[in-house]
């Protein structure tokens, strides 16, 4: 008892630093990857459209970037969970209740991530009919 005690607040603590290192990178992240960037106009997410001139191939532009941001931000959450699911499952010991809670947290990740790509599929289906051109000059 008093060890599953233990390692359950070494968990929580590991959790707690590795969410502050992930909100620290998530603040300063675009900060430092885009310092050395020269663009020119900064007119938003996308910075195709100079003087306020957008089209809407810029939108769709626009929209189809926030998406891929998207699914490379909620990939990268369900790393973390899955790493999470991989420590709960390891340290479980004989305790069936841990195990299924890892099996619970791997299989909601697994249908998470499936949800993810079907949504990129169906929105990239969508932009790519809407506008076929605009996937040439999109800066991920």
């Amino acid at each position: 008892m008093i060890v599953q005690a233990q390692t359950k607040h070494i968990a929580q603590k590991i959790l707690t630093v590795v969410s502050f290192i992930f909100l620290i990178a998530l603040m300063f992240g675009p900060t430092l990857t885009h310092a050395a960037q020269d663009t020119g106009v900064n007119s938003g997410i996308t910075y195709y459209c100079t003087d306020g001139n957008c089209t809407f191939d810029d939108f769709i532009a626009a929209i189809r970037k926030a998406v891929n941001w998207g699914i490379g931000f909620g990939l990268a959450f369900s790393v973390v969970v899955i790493a999470v699911a991989g420590y709960t499952y390891m340290t479980s010991g004989g305790s069936a209740s841990e195990r299924k809670k890892a099996n619970d947290m791997l299989l909601k990740v697994a249908k998470g991530i499936a949800f993810m790509l079907a949504a990129w599929l169906i929105v990239n289906l969508i932009m790519t009919t809407l506008a076929p051109h605009v996937t040439n000059y999109i800066q991920n």
